[in-house]
């Protein structure tokens, strides 16, 4: 069976094509690896319709004391802000989004900034109703249907307890 698999990853791949399993030979001499233990707790933010995705993130954070975290998501907009960094003006351009989007990616992570709040820094890709993909980093956006982030805490709060708390996250 192995001989099989070899002889068939040996063939030669047509002009325009990356043959299966090709892993890049480059380097990355910039790489840190932190592990960062067993410490790790997830939670599942559930939105409704008007709910605006940042604030909701950066409550939870507030809520749950969460100075470190990665989350991702999925559901559905009905208008947003969304901005490309173009590095010649050293600031976002404006991409506004005031149609039904569905949700593509949601990702990013939360920080803890110097006066000790939270940062949610959120990359965001919705399809529009002809298909079109609109994306960038997020500032801000409203839920029209339902949201669902699922929020990794590597930092949980001693005693956390999972589940909703005052203000419904």
């Amino acid at each position: 069976m192995l001989a099989a698999s070899l002889s068939i990853a040996q063939q030669p791949v047509p002009e325009g094509y990356i043959p299966l399993g090709f892993t890049p030979n480059g380097s990355a001499p910039g790489m840190k690896v932190e592990d960062l233990g067993p410490t790790g707790r997830t939670y599942k933010i559930s939105l409704k319709k008007g709910d605006e995705i940042m604030s909701a993130l950066a409550a939870f954070a507030r809520e749950n004391h969460v100075a470190e975290a990665h989350f991702s998501g999925i559901g559905a907009i009905d208008s947003g802000i969304l901005g490309w960094y173009d590095p010649a003006k050293h600031a976002d351009k404006k991409i506004t989004i005031e149609s039904e989007a569905e949700i593509v990616s949601l990702t990013g992570d939360i920080t803890e900034g110097r006066d000790g709040k939270p940062r949610v820094h959120a990359h965001i890709a919705v399809a529009l109703s002809d298909g079109n993909l609109k994306g960038g980093h997020l500032f801000e956006a409203r839920i029209s249907l339902i949201g669902q982030i699922y929020v990794t805490a590597e930092n949980a709060a001693p005693g956390a307890k999972p589940g909703y708390n005052s203000s419904g996250f």
